[in-house]
């Protein structure tokens, strides 16, 4: 009679250690899955902005070279409802959008699930500059609120997880009015102090637009002194890394797309800010919230009164 064949298995120990293998495999792979997903997040974020970018120019090309503007308003203080660059491109077919939605080209996948600026401003909280703003939107006091406007077509409400390069002063009366001085502005804002309306800008306006920073990841609009981590009621949410503190995608005024870290996003100047630096972060060949860079150091020189 012959013996019985004994079958090969694994014994407790040698399961024990493939366990330990897998898990060590697992602790080595994740880091580089989730490296990998942040990566293609980013690629999506940086095609939207290019999207945007596209649909922009599109818009300036049937309405005789007019820049979009970030939004319409009426008055100094926005009390009536204002529209926003994204509902008027979506209004009017240039991109499609949802409602309320994070799946449009609106909307950075890397967007923290925060409304940035439910209070009126970001403040000290560096999360809110990675949130969003819903618009059309209405500013009562110091709180935004989203609105619909039907009697202008404007029937969705469009989650905005990107900031604008906008001459954006709604809720006060400022001093004067610089025509042209970012990328777009608040259409209809008025009157300054100086008696002057923000009006349409035109993309001949633009002297540098392969440098000119048109949307960046962010919320609302404005602001451009506060464009560095960790200033407070800073605009721009520097949602993927890169240098000094993270980068931002940016669509720039000649339509292409790119990244800008948060050491060389440019700021615009007030009195808080140091001239030297706001001219050589808006010097030639670097990126620029200037429509005419040259243009508006100029005049901030002959303000200051230095030689």
């Amino acid at each position: 009679m012959h013996g019985r064949t004994r079958k090969a298995a694994f014994t407790l120990i040698e399961l024990l250690i493939v366990i330990a293998i897998i898990a060590m495999l697992i602790g080595i792979l994740l880091p580089a899955l989730g490296a990998a997903r942040k990566t293609a997040r980013a690629a999506v974020c940086l095609n939207s902005q290019r999207q945007t970018a596209v649909g922009m120019h599109t818009y300036a090309g049937d309405h005789k070279e007019i820049v979009i503007p970030s939004y319409n308003m009426a008055d100094v203080t926005g009390a009536s409802a204002c529209d926003g660059w994204a509902p008027i491109l979506e209004r009017d077919g240039y991109i499609q959008g949802g409602s309320q939605t994070r799946s449009t080209v609106f909307y950075c996948p890397e967007t923290i699930d925060a409304e940035g600026l439910a209070t009126g401003q970001t403040g000290k909280d560096p999360l809110l500059t990675k949130g969003w703003m819903d618009w059309p939107n209405m500013r009562t006091g110091s709180k935004n609120s989203p609105v619909l406007i039907p009697e202008r077509n404007f029937t969705k409400i469009i989650r905005v997880s990107y900031w604008v390069n906008a001459n954006n002063p709604i809720g006060s009366q400022v001093a004067r009015i610089v025509d042209d001085e970012f990328f777009t502005g608040s259409v209809g804002y008025g009157p300054a102090a100086d008696g002057k309306y923000i009006r349409h800008t035109r993309m001949s306006a633009h002297k540098r637009p392969s440098s000119l920073i048109a949307t960046a990841d962010g919320v609302y609009a404005g602001r451009q002194r506060d464009n560095k981590v960790g200033t407070e009621n800073s605009r721009i949410g520097y949602r993927h890394t890169g240098a000094g503190g993270g980068s931002a995608n940016v669509a720039f005024a000649d339509g292409h797309a790119s990244i800008v870290t948060a050491r060389d996003f440019p700021r615009g100047f007030n009195e808080a800010t140091n001239y030297a630096a706001i001219v050589e972060e808006n010097s030639y060949g670097k990126p620029t919230v200037y429509a005419d860079p040259d243009a508006s150091i100029a005049l901030l020189k002959s303000r200051l009164n230095l030689p």
